[in-house]
């Protein structure tokens, strides 16, 4: 293998302790990288690094990002009290690349775990804040706009939206500090601050500020920023009712994002595509994609994804007159919603349910259903939107009257319900 060998004269200056730092790195290094494979492995460890950690700086990437996990480890069983101590007064934990830990687990636990989010949203942002003169003030201008909205997106998904607006505003402060032109920053608030608009149901500023992102993401030709904001879209869209727009946008996502780069964007684009499709009626072709989609949650561990997966199964299978095997399907989802806690989605799955009972004129199962479903909820704290909405369902199956559009109709209130107020 021919080798790029540097000149007898950039030797001498080497030996001399000569050479600039860009020559080092053009000339030396580069020769290092060519000829040893350990150094060429090493090298790429320090790209990867850069990138996960998000500073061109390679030795705070490389000795804070190797140190990071560990602190990490040191917290992660303790009170929040505790954490917020040691982050507050122990200076190992005052560094960038803990910063950012903190906030992509954060974002990770957010649709899992939304309280452990904001704990730890709330521990970036108290270490982002502390963060000294070792680091440009720009780029930690930066940091800190990104732990603010990293905050208001876990605050977002327990629904305390005023709080999220206040944490938002807190981000766009600190980004109109920084200088250091970093678009891609201003981009990911904006999606964030999409998918808050998104769950307020404000759809149009939802979807102006999705297509702000989306043009910072082109502009940058960074496609994993472009799949997000794409699976965004759809997502708004199918919240407006404009189901063949949302399947659109999905068919140009899977396009534009290539599996083997994104295997998991990938993986949920299909996933939504798959929900699409169903929703619209076109169950034949969201069949086609079943298989593939599960295999990729099962291989990503994703369960909670998995048992919705399961409820979409049931309604392609009602969808194409399966429905013994729809039964068995919205029976199963609903009694594993309802040992996870989760109330509300098992009522819709009830309603599903439902529906397929007064298709088939089953008028004593609708009733008992009905009931069974009134006592859950008797024994929690919901709107009194939601009581209204059962019991319109309770009184519905009793007096055999039942229709899907009106399931539809329930459906719809019960969802609206469910929004915080």
């Amino acid at each position: 293998m021919d080798h790029h060998h540097f000149s007898i004269e950039v030797m001498a200056r080497l030996l001399a302790g000569d050479l600039s730092h860009d020559e080092l790195v053009n000339e030396v290094a580069a020769h290092l990288w060519q000829i040893c494979p350990t150094c060429q492995e090493q090298h790429e460890e320090i790209l990867r690094l850069q990138e996960e950690f998000g500073h061109w700086d390679e030795k705070v990437a490389v000795l804070e990002g190797l140190e990071a996990p560990e602190l990490y480890k040191r917290i992660e069983d303790l009170p929040f009290d505790e954490q917020l101590h040691l982050v507050a007064e122990d200076p190992a934990f005052q560094s960038w690349a803990f910063c950012q830990l903190l906030l992509r687990n954060s974002l990770e636990a957010v649709f899992e775990d939304a309280a452990k989010a904001i704990n730890l949203a709330e521990l970036g942002v108290r270490v982002a804040l502390q963060l000294g003169e070792a680091y440009d003030p720009h780029w930690v201008s930066d940091l800190r706009a990104r732990a603010y909205a990293y905050l208001a997106n876990a605050q977002k998904v327990l629904g305390e939206w005023r709080s999220a607006e206040t944490a938002f505003r807190e981000a766009e402060s600190h980004l109109t500090r920084s200088m250091t032109g970093n678009a891609l920053i201003e981009a990911e608030i904006l999606h964030l601050k999409a998918s808050l608009r998104l769950d307020q149901r404000r759809l149009k500023e939802a979807l102006q500020l999705a297509d702000q992102a989306l043009s910072i993401y082109r502009e940058h030709e960074n496609s994993h920023g472009i799949g997000v904001t794409l699976l965004k879209k759809a997502r708004i869209l199918e919240e407006d009712n404009d189901l063949h727009a949302a399947v659109r946008i999905l068919r140009q996502s899977l396009e534009e994002v290539e599996p083997t780069q994104e295997p998991r964007l990938h993986l949920y684009i299909r996933y939504n595509l798959v929900l699409c499709l169903t929703l619209a009626g076109q169950y034949r072709e969201a069949e086609d994609l079943l298989p593939g989609v599960r295999t990729g949650l099962i291989r990503e561990e994703r369960p909670l994804d998995l048992l919705r997966l399961h409820w979409t199964e049931g309604k392609i299978a009602l969808g194409r007159g399966r429905l013994g095997e729809a039964e068995e399907a919205f029976r199963f989802v609903q009694q594993e919603f309802l040992a996870r806690g989760m109330g509300y989605d098992a009522a819709l799955v009830s309603l599903d349910l439902a529906a397929l009972y007064a298709q088939e004129r089953r008028t004593g199962e609708l009733k008992k259903l009905a009931a069974e479903l009134m006592r859950v909820f008797e024994a929690r704290d919901v709107h009194r939107e939601a009581v209204a909405a059962l019991i319109m369902f309770q009184k519905a199956c009793e007096e055999e009257r039942l229709t899907t559009q009106l399931a539809e109709k329930i459906a719809a209130m019960l969802k609206e319900a469910r929004r915080p107020r």
